[in-house]
């Protein structure tokens, strides 16, 4: 197999792309089960195309950027899961096939081959998380064009201006999509001061190309009188990198297992015996770099999980290449890559199946609720996501985090108005509310009172 991807023809990734069609093959027909971030895209995805704006009419911290495309997902796909996997599926594959390229036209190893775009399949691979059609998905594209853009600029005999706006351009649009994707911004800059003889101006072009996305952003929701919305509910929360993981790093460590043992004896042998020249060199040392800032974006990922190790391929990868390349004798470089393709598969079968007790998906995996809502426009007054799995988002309060000090502080005449403005806009045919938080509300509110009755999931709309 890896004598087929040696070979420097384009034709060889419609190989590639019948090898991992086969490999995720059973993955589309029993379908996988929905994610927490899935369901968020569902969730927010409606809102926008329902015409709600960000911040204002749905208070969520989800990037512009990401809920755009998700408001674009939903007009197309609606909840459609299979699609929507198959879609993810095409991206990751456009990925793989740019990362070959790429790394073939810097002509960054000794010969040129499309084994890295073999081996960032294979590692896309490690779980079926990767394929859920999420902001950090595309995120992770325009981070790749970043890195692209990067290596032109380590290469001294093509130094533009427009290459270094570009890469701030891009770094600011991934962090639209998924604000952890900023942290590439300071280590793009120190990557360029070691390898490059940047100056300063070039700095902040690049710095201006950052910040240009998010200076149009915060003009337009100045201009609309929502500029302390966007700072509360988007700026603010995402500014304090506060992540959670979804997945222990327990389950994440063993499903990596395979690659990481290869990945460490790679990084062993090519210090040891690899002898590259002083542009290979650069650029292996710019990669390895480029690795330490993917595992901070990683650490700082909102909600960790394996998708979120996507941004960590591309230079692993690189790493598993040069080692590939570096035996001598084909015949156990092709073990190698057999041994490491079988391996990501069946742990990544395996777990999917939970026939691994130390691989957990519970806590990513939406649980199937016994639930006599079905069908619904709902308000939730706690956090239980799940409930939407089978109704949609009324009113502009999601993400319970954000949305607790308003409805534990009826008292405050500023949370009054918030709340009878959200239902006047969009009236919930069922309010879910275990804490009975709805009570002081309906009572400052009469009319929003007359409305409702009592119910045992807590408040329903009068027919």
């Amino acid at each position: 197999m890896l004598r087929y991807f040696r070979i420097n023809d384009p034709y060889r990734l419609a190989g590639l792309f019948i090898l991992m069609t086969l490999l995720s093959l059973p993955l589309f027909i029993d379908t996988t089960p929905l994610t927490y971030p899935e369901l968020k895209s569902f969730v927010i995805g409606e809102k926008v195309r329902e015409g709600n704006v960000l911040y204002t009419e749905l208070i969520d911290s989800t990037p512009p950027l990401a809920s755009w495309f998700y408001g674009l997902f939903d007009l197309v796909l609606g909840r459609t899961i299979t699609i929507r996997h198959i879609l993810a599926f095409l991206i990751l594959f456009t990925q793989s096939a740019f990362l070959g390229i790429m790394l073939i036209d810097k002509k960054v190893f000794s010969e040129n081959t499309y084994i890295p775009s073999l081996l960032f399949s294979l590692l896309a691979f490690v779980s079926f998380d990767s394929i859920s059609l999420t902001s950090d998905l595309l995120a992770s594209g325009f981070i790749l064009l970043t890195l692209n853009n990067l290596f032109k600029e380590i290469e001294f005999r093509v130094q533009r201006d427009e290459t270094i706006f570009s890469i701030g351009l891009f770094i600011s649009l991934a962090s639209l999509l998924s604000f952890s994707y900023s942290i590439y911004l300071p280590g793009t800059i120190i990557i360029l001061a070691i390898f490059t003889r940047t100056t300063l101006r070039k700095y902040l072009l690049l710095i201006f190309g950052f910040l240009l996305p998010h200076l149009f952003l915060v003009c337009a929701y100045y201009l609309a009188e929502n500029l302390q919305e966007l700072w509360q509910y988007f700026y603010l929360p995402n500014l304090s990198y506060s992540s959670h993981s979804l997945m222990s790093a327990r389950s994440l460590l063993l499903l990596c297992a395979m690659p990481l043992l290869y990945l460490f004896i790679s990084l062993f042998i090519l210090n040891r015996d690899a002898r590259l020249t002083k542009y290979q060199s650069q650029i292996f040392q710019a990669m390895f770099l480029w690795f330490i800032v993917a595992l901070f974006q990683v650490f700082f990922a909102e909600d960790r999980r394996p998708q979120s190790l996507v941004p960590l391929i591309p230079p692993v990868s690189f790493f598993l290449t040069h080692f590939l390349l570096l035996i001598r004798r084909r015949k156990f470089a092709e073990m190698n890559i057999w041994i490491l393709l079988i391996g990501i598969v069946t742990v990544a079968y395996l777990a999917r199946y939970s026939k691994l007790d130390r691989i957990q998906y519970q806590n990513l995996v939406v649980k199937e609720v016994s639930q006599q809502v079905k069908g619904k426009r709902i308000l939730v007054l706690d956090s239980q996501p799940d409930l939407f799995l089978n109704n949609q988002l009324a009113t502009s309060f999601y993400d319970w985090g954000m949305c607790r000090s308003v409805f534990e502080q009826p008292d405050y005449y500023e949370h009054v108005l918030i709340v009878n403005r959200s239902f006047e806009n969009d009236l919930p045919e069922i309010i879910i509310d275990p804490k009975n938080l709805m009570k002081g509300f309906l009572e400052r509110i009469p009319s929003l009172e007359a409305k409702y009755e009592k119910s045992p999931e807590g408040y329903r709309l009068k027919k």
